[in-house]
C-alpha cells in the first residue's frame, strides 16, 4: 500500500476542502488498516466492519474517512442529490430533487451529472453497500488521474453515466 498514492487519491476527492494534516491523517489510518487489519479492528471495537461487505478493511476505512460531506450514500437518487445540495449550499444549483422523482435512477443520475457538468463528475465508488449508491463527486478535469489511482489501488471506481 502506498501512502503517497492514497493521499493523492483524497485530495482529489477533498478538492481543496481539507487541510493537508487532515488528510494525512485520513491517509495514516488507511495505512494502518492496511498493514495489521487484526490488530486494527482489535483496537477499534466499535467498528461496524464486517466481513461479508466483500471488502478489504483499509477500503472500508478509506470509505469511513469520506464520511461527512465527501461521499454521498443512497438508495434513491433524489436522496443522493439533496445531500449534493446540501454540500453544494442553498441556491448553489438549480436542479430541484423533486425534478428526479419520477425518473428511473440512470435517468435521474444523468440529470444530476447535467447539473454539475462540466466541473464535476458522479463516479460510483467502491463497492455498494447496504443497497446504497455511494457517490464522490471529482473535478473532471483530474477524472483521469483518479481513476488511475483507482486502478493502481484495487478501487471500484466508474463513471456514473455511460455518456459522461
Amino acid at each position: 500500500m502506498n501512502h503517497a498514492l492514497i493521499t493523492e487519491l483524497f485530495e482529489i476527492i477533498a478538492d481543496g476542502g481539507l487541510e493537508e494534516n487532515d488528510i494525512a491523517a485520513m491517509s495514516a489510518e488507511v495505512i494502518k488498516a492496511h498493514a495489521d487489519a487484526q490488530s486494527y479492528l482489535a483496537n477499534d471495537p466499535a467498528s461496524s466492519y464486517k466481513e461479508e461487505f466483500a471488502i478489504p478493511l483499509w477500503e472500508w476505512v478509506l470509505l469511513e474517512q469520506l464520511e461527512d460531506g465527501l461521499i454521498f450514500k443512497s438508495s434513491q437518487a433524489e436522496a443522493l442529490y439533496k445531500q449534493i445540495e446540501d454540500a453544494f449550499g442553498e441556491g448553489e444549483l438549480e436542479l430541484s430533487a423533486d425534478a428526479l422523482t419520477a425518473l428511473t435512477t440512470a435517468g435521474a443520475l444523468s440529470r444530476i451529472q447535467n447539473e454539475l457538468a462540466p466541473a464535476f463528475t458522479l463516479i460510483n465508488f467502491s463497492k455498494n453497500i447496504a443497497n446504497e449508491m455511494q457517490i464522490l463527486l471529482v473535478r473532471s478535469n483530474k477524472l483521469e488521474r483518479f481513476m488511475t489511482l483507482c486502478q493502481t489501488l484495487g478501487l471500484a471506481a466508474a463513471t456514473s453515466c455511460a455518456n459522461h
